[in-house]
Order: structure tokens, then C-alpha cells, then sequence
């Protein structure tokens, strides 16, 4: 009993003593074990924000991004990763309220905009105050020149959502920008039916074929049909006709069947595969069609739209 007795007074104190490092883990801990304010450098200059680091700038190469973002790294590797800077700020430490800010280089600004296209979460919002931007209940993603940025806070208060888009134009401003700047390839998607916010740019492997790379995709409704147009600007005409006849042989050794009947653009490839049909063509320096329509009226007034549009690029050129 004795024995009992000595035991239940050790836990019994012990309860007082919390472990280091379950303090370690507490913002407030963090921020005192930092350099004072005047002396940590910022990722961001978030003086005009409401916020203040909490943590030193931490940057990451090609051959450490696994570190920090394990599981999705690859495709930032493949997407022309240089490097990631991040840093968290505080707006309250007594509430543990803080936005941890990453800013990707990827070293071009269609990379940035594959990356931040391709990641587009589900049930999102465009912010229209920033450039390339969209919004979910406590995060912030952007595009701006050759960087990606994601801010994601602790919560989905509106304080927290203001600070957040605060630091992202601080951002901006800081790196010669200005709001209002169109997404990379948008120019060459007609207007009719077209859907902004489904705009993406996939730099290899388009819908599982190699050679596929650098392709621009867009999503339509036509006459109740959603469709996914796609683009991809080649460096000469010759270069995106071959290309357009060995997707289409590609298609035809998989099992697609070519649909007889006039083509809805001059030198187009109509195919069925299944119960969808792809239609391929080129347009001077560009490889264009419609992927995986269900319906192949809509699908070729869609392919007219799109080779109309783009006799106007090459016009322009």
C-alpha cells in the first residue's frame, strides 16, 4: 500500500510538468524560441496585413521538396519545380490563429499555372480581388508571374481570410504586378460556353498519351452538353499536324473507330471510342479538338468554334 501511495503522488505532480515537447508544438512556444520580431526575416513583408512571423523562412530544392510536401511532390517536379520558400504569420498567438504561406517558383509562368490549375479544389470560389486566384473555407491559392502560392490559415474566420488575402497582394506588389492579369492560354479558347474557372494546362501525359504535352483544356456547355476542348500551340504547322495524325493513330490502336461522314473542320479526325467520340485537328501552328464527348453534334459545333477562333490567333500573328 505504502508502495501505492508513493506511485499516485508521483503522477499526481507529475500531471504539473508538461514535456517540452508537447510545448514545442504550441505557437506561443514558437514564437519565443525565435530571434525578437525586429531581427526574423520575412518571406513577405506583411507590416500593412495585421500579421507578424512566427516562424523563420524555410526553403526547399528539387532534391528536398519531398520534406515538405510528401505525397504531391512529384508533380511539382515534373511541372519544372525550383524551389519552395515558406513561413508562417501569426494575427493572434493567445488563439493559436496563424497562415502558413507557401511560395513555389516554377521557374515559368505556365508551370505556376499547370500546378495551380491542376490542383483546383472542389467547391471553390474565384477571388476576383487578385490575379489567378481561388479561394476554400480557410485557404488562399494563387498564380502570379512564375510562382504558385498557397496560404492556408488555422481556421476559416473572416479576419483570418482578410489577412490571408492581404498578404497575397502584398505579394503581388512586391513582385511588379497588378491584378487583372489573364490566365495563360485563355486567349485561345473561344467565349461562347466557355467555363474560366475549368481552365487548365496539363504539361505531359494529356489523357494518358506521351506525347501529349503542354496541353490547354477547357471545359464547355453546349446545348446541355459538357464537353473538354483542348489546345496546345506547337512550334510550327508541321509540327502540330504530325502531331494531330499520330494521336489519331494512337486512338485507332486502342480500339477507337473512325466515324465516316464529312468532317466538322477540313482535315479533322471524328472518332468513336466506347460510347464518347474525339475529334482531332490542327490549325496552322496549333493541335486542337474535343476529348471525350458524349454527344457528337455538340462535340462538332465545338470544333468549329475552336477552328474558327484559332484561323483568328494565327491572323494575328
Amino acid at each position: 500500500m505504502a508502495i501505492l501511495v508513493i506511485v499516485g503522488s508521483g503522477v499526481f505532480l507529475h500531471q504539473f510538468q508538461i514535456n517540452p515537447a508537447v510545448l514545442a508544438l504550441r505557437p506561443e512556444a514558437y514564437q519565443h524560441a525565435l530571434a525578437p520580431e525586429s531581427d526574423r526575416p520575412g518571406l513577405i513583408d506583411a507590416t500593412a496585413s495585421g500579421l507578424t512571423p512566427f516562424s523563420a523562412p524555410q526553403s526547399f530544392g528539387p532534391d528536398t521538396l519531398y520534406e515538405k510536401i510528401n505525397g504531391r511532390a512529384d508533380l511539382y517536379l515534373t511541372s519544372g519545380f525550383a524551389s519552395l520558400d515558406t513561413q508562417r504569420f501569426s494575427m493572434d498567438e493567445a488563439a493559436g490563429a496563424w497562415v502558413e504561406v507557401f511560395v513555389y517558383d516554377m521557374a515559368t509562368p505556365a508551370n505556376a499555372f499547370s500546378v495551380f490549375s491542376m490542383q483546383r479544389r472542389e467547391g471553390s470560389r474565384t477571388d476576383d480581388t487578385l490575379p489567378n486566384a481561388y479561394r476554400t473555407e480557410n485557404a488562399l491559392f494563387m498564380t502570379h508571374g512564375n510562382f504558385y502560392l498557397e496560404l492556408i490559415g488555422t481556421d476559416a474566420s473572416q479576419g483570418l481570410q482578410q489577412a490571408m488575402g492581404d498578404l497575397a497582394r502584398l505579394f503581388v506588389a512586391s513582385h511588379g504586378g497588378a491584378a487583372g492579369v489573364p490566365a495563360p492560354g485563355a486567349d485561345l479558347f473561344p467565349s461562347a460556353g466557355f467555363e474560366p474557372d475549368s481552365l487548365q494546362l496539363i504539361t505531359a501525359n494529356a489523357f494518358g498519351y506521351e506525347q501529349l504535352d503542354q496541353i490547354f483544356t477547357a471545359e464547355y456547355l453546349i446545348d446541355g452538353a459538357r464537353l473538354t476542348a483542348f489546345i496546345s500551340q506547337r512550334p510550327t504547322s508541321d509540327a502540330a499536324s504530325a502531331l494531330a495524325l499520330e494521336y489519331r493513330q494512337t486512338l485507332v490502336s486502342y480500339g477507337a473507330v473512325i466515324v465516316d461522314g464529312p468532317p466538322p473542320v477540313e482535315g479533322a479526325s471524328v472518332l468513336q471510342f466506347f460510347d464518347t467520340y474525339e475529334i482531332v485537328f490542327s490549325q496552322g501552328r496549333y493541335l486542337a479538338g474535343v476529348h471525350e464527348a458524349g454527344s457528337l453534334e455538340a462535340a462538332s459545333e465545338l470544333a468549329r468554334r475552336l477552328a474558327g477562333h484559332l484561323e483568328g490567333e494565327e491572323l494575328k500573328r
